[in-house]
């Protein structure tokens, strides 16, 4: 396992990176997320059972005994961690998007999707192992486990309604397959997507709504947003 300070760069960067949510006006309220913020990057960097709570309180430049004060245990730190995360992106990704017309929502979603996970690469990535099936089944109580798989059950099924509306129940292709092909082309920006190469931010996104556009059979996005068939 590498030294604490050896993982520094890749925690301040996610801590920096991942406050992007309005965040507490208290002292604690504040420490509180950085906690977290730094339990998502270094579990995500180290794995679980080597971060230990001394660990996380170095990180955060809190004394041990110290970080108890607002947590009781490595284990309770996870699971708000996680719930901290999904609320993190949930609240970038959804916010007011049904007081838009439903057929702009699915291509509003995919924006604000694929704006999260090229801006906050870092974070993202960390958020993607925490909630990841085989680290839920290894560390989370089944209880935790329902309840993130609700969450994110129910994201997943408000995009599946949404490409239905475009592509029909008599689509050659299962309408939830669709569904699952697009989230993973805009989960995956977050990994290949380099800030210092050829296309920028604006481009990389507006390059994969053509792409999902496409996978949806739908025309090339007008200015409003709007779709229409091919």
């Amino acid at each position: 396992m590498p030294a604490d300070e050896a993982a520094l760069s890749y925690v301040s960067q996610a801590i920096d990176e991942g406050a992007i949510v309005e965040q507490p006006d208290t002292a604690a309220g504040k420490m509180r997320i950085r906690i977290l913020l730094t339990a998502i990057a270094l579990v995500a960097e180290r794995g679980y059972e080597t971060c230990s709570m001394r660990t996380i309180a170095s990180a955060v430049g809190l004394r041990a005994p110290t970080l108890y004060n607002y947590y009781p245990s490595k284990e309770a730190i996870l699971v708000e961690a996680i719930d901290y995360g999904i609320d993190n992106f949930f609240s970038y990704v959804l916010k007011d998007v049904d007081q838009k017309p439903r057929s702009e929502r699915l291509f509003e979603i995919a924006r604000r999707h694929i704006d999260y996970k090229l801006r906050h690469q870092v974070i993202a990535r960390a958020n993607d192992r925490l909630i990841d099936p085989q680290f839920a089944k290894l560390f989370l109580s089944e209880k935790d486990r329902k309840h993130f798989g609700k969450r994110l059950d129910n994201y997943r099924y408000k995009i599946h309604d949404l490409v239905k509306d475009l592509v029909g129940d008599r689509s050659p292709v299962d309408p939830m397959f669709v569904t699952l092909s697009i989230m993973n082309q805009w989960d995956r920006a977050a990994y290949w997507y380099n800030p210092k190469g050829k296309r920028s931010h604006a481009e990389t996104a507006e390059q994969l709504l053509i792409l999902t556009a496409r996978l949806l059979s739908v025309s090339t996005l007008r200015s409003d947003r709007s779709v229409q068939r091919a």
